[in-house]
């Protein structure tokens, strides 16, 4: 059996078995369903969102397709359960999207051969770590009523790009030295 075929039967055998697990302790506790439907949606998402990926050709683009078309939809399932309400316009969905535009600007990104790993890893960390990281804070500040302008923020930005381009100098030193070989 291929090692893919494996790997996605142990993955829907591990949210199943936690879909179950939260179901059966939540009854036997609560005797009705209560905070297991946290576990049993989130596993459910993350089943519909990596099964595709044992799909060999197109995996990525379907899983980034499930991806882009449930996330909202769970967030905002998530916000109708959740106990603190009405998070969900101003939250949940610039998180969202800020996270589907990420994953799909990273899509074209891995399908350049001529980027080495180091540059491809470097691109992610500046793009996620100081351009996405920076969006979603200033929304959680907004939404927390803080200041989105701190000076703990701007020390992110700086050790994620100080990383990244760290990464990138680590890349194109090696790939020198390679073909110095």
């Amino acid at each position: 059996m291929k090692i893919r075929k494996i790997l996605f039967m142990a993955f829907t055998l591990v949210c199943f078995l936690g879909i179950l697990t939260s179901f059966i302790v939540d009854m036997a506790i609560n005797r009705e369903i209560t905070w297991a439907m946290y576990p049993i949606l989130s596993a459910a998402f993350a089943w519909a969102f990596i099964s595709p990926l044992a799909v060999k050709k197109y995996g990525l683009v379907l899983s980034s397709g499930v991806f882009t078309i449930l996330v909202l939809p769970y967030l905002y399932f998530l916000s109708r359960i959740t106990p603190v309400s009405g998070w969900f316009i101003p939250l949940g969905l610039p998180l969202g999207v800020i996270g589907i535009v990420a994953l799909w600007i990273h899509i074209p990104l891995y399908r350049i051969k001529k980027l080495s790993i180091w540059n491809k890893l470097a691109v992610t960390i500046f793009l996620l770590g100081t351009v996405g990281s920076g969006f979603v804070n200033y929304f959680i500040d907004i939404y927390l009523g803080d200041d989105p302008f701190r000076w703990s923020r701007y020390f992110n930005v700086i050790i994620c790009t100080v990383c990244a381009a760290a990464i990138a100098v680590y890349g194109f030193m090696l790939s020198k030295s390679k073909k110095a070989e």
